[in-house]
């Protein structure tokens, strides 16, 4: 009777047991799903933003390899332009494609950099990819100007006649130092011309000529170091010799670029002059007949915007900065023009257009050319954003050239009077940051 007692008992609690056991384990399984399921989910939440992870670190690699590229081109077609004096174009010509190339893909780079910087929003996803193609032409156009630099090196030592090539830059030194007396003549009739803010205050022939005694001296050492086994070691004083003949080059040509600037401004703003004055006839016939009392408004401040910038440069005080007076009426007529758009017919529109144009291009190239020479001197300082807007500015000017339409080369062309005046404005603040 125990024993049977006990059996029953021992049978009970076996069974408690399984079932307590098969219930630990539901439980179990079912909070390890719960915890992958909230991990899952965790996770998936987490993958959402992930095209936004790191953007901020993209970006601010892509602007240094903007940097680094735009320096490195430059620096490569000043190489290219040598190596063209030196050998010719037939033996440089892969070097030119090279640099066509490289040139392509950072105008490219900096083309999407511009769309980055619109004020049109983009998604996260967007910018990553964006930001990557810029990495990813640079690092190109990086790599292609390094490699055309070991080239360059082989194909000099190539020329392993030391004594020719001596000759040859000594040649270039005498040729660069007969320059500096018509550039002196040059600078001195700007001067006389021109306001002195124009100029800045570095020297370029005092630079120009430190350079050419530099180079001079060095390869004057070179040659001493000649023997005539023919068995040389004076390639690394040739690379400093050109790399001074080159500075020496560069100052002369800044000279030369300042004059032909500032002269087609000054010739472009007098053009400016005479053209404005027929359209501030033709906005005084406008304004007396303009369809409502809000269009004759916009006619009578435009005209007087008009007139006010042609009296700076009546009274002189323009001509003696023909970049910024051409710069003032400029948009004093572009806003009569604007002002007079729906009074004009079409034919009327078409002539001003092309009349405005000339003195717009001219705008353009001359606040190009000094903010690339702003650039240039800045070196790596000066950042991506004005970089960037130096190259829309060249696009934009690119644009105007090839525009059939004069309204809207125009148009091309004020966009890239714009992005020229943003990257000069952007480049001063770059100085002004670095001189802090």
């Amino acid at each position: 009777m125990t024993l049977s007692f006990s059996s029953a008992a021992l049978a009970d609690d076996v069974a408690r047991g399984a079932t307590i056991a098969v219930v630990t384990v539901v439980v179990v399984v079912v909070v390890l799903l719960a915890v992958g399921i909230l991990l899952l989910f965790r996770r998936r939440s987490g993958a959402q933003p992930s095209s936004a992870s790191g953007l901020p670190a993209l970006r601010t690699r892509a602007n240094i390899l903007l940097v680094r590229a735009d320096e490195a081109v430059s620096a490569g077609e000043d190489e290219l332009g040598f190596a063209v004096a030196q050998f010719g174009e037939a033996r440089t010509a892969r070097f030119a494609a090279t640099m066509a190339d490289a040139r392509a893909k950072l105008a490219e780079a900096f083309r999407i950099q511009q769309a980055l910087d619109d004020a049109v929003p983009e998604s996260a996803q967007k910018k990553r990819e964006w930001t990557l193609q810029i990495t990813a032409l640079c690092e190109a156009a990086i790599a292609a100007v390094a490699g055309q630099d070991r080239d360059f090196v082989q194909l000099r030592g190539a020329e392993a006649d030391s004594p020719a090539r001596i000759a040859d830059l000594e040649e270039r030194v005498g040729a660069a130092r007969a320059r500096l007396t018509t550039a002196a003549s040059t600078l001195d009739r700007l001067r006389a011309d021109y306001d002195a803010a124009l100029f800045g205050t570095d020297d370029p022939l005092a630079s120009a000529s430190a350079a050419l005694d530099d180079a001079a001296e060095t390869l004057a050492d070179a040659r001493s170091r000649v023997t005539p086994s023919g068995v040389n070691t004076v390639s690394g004083l040739l690379e400093d010799a050109e790399g001074s003949l080159r500075r020496a080059t560069g100052a002369l040509d800044g000279v030369d670029r300042l004059g032909a600037r500032l002269d087609a401004a000054a010739s472009a703003l007098d053009a400016l002059v005479t053209s404005s004055g027929s359209d501030l006839d033709e906005a005084r016939v406008q304004r007396d007949t303009a369809p409502d009392a809000e269009s004759g408004a916009a006619i009578i401040r435009a005209i007087s915007d008009v007139e006010t910038a042609r009296l700076s440069v009546v009274a002189g005080a323009a001509r003696r900065n023909p970049v910024t007076g051409l710069d003032a009426l400029s948009a004093a007529v572009a806003n009569l023009d604007t002002a007079l758009a729906t009074a004009r017919n079409q034919t009327q529109r078409l002539e001003h257009a092309r009349t405005a144009l000339v003195g717009t291009l001219v705008s353009a190239r001359s606040q190009i050319d000094a903010l690339k020479s702003l650039v240039a001197g800045g070196g790596r300082t000066v950042g991506a954003e004005a970089r960037t807007r130096l190259a829309e500015a060249e696009r934009q000017l690119m644009l105007a050239e090839a525009e059939a339409d004069p309204v809207e080369a125009l148009d091309a062309a004020r966009r890239a009077v714009t992005h020229a005046r943003d990257g000069d404005a952007l480049a001063h603040y770059d100085a002004m940051q670095r001189g802090r």
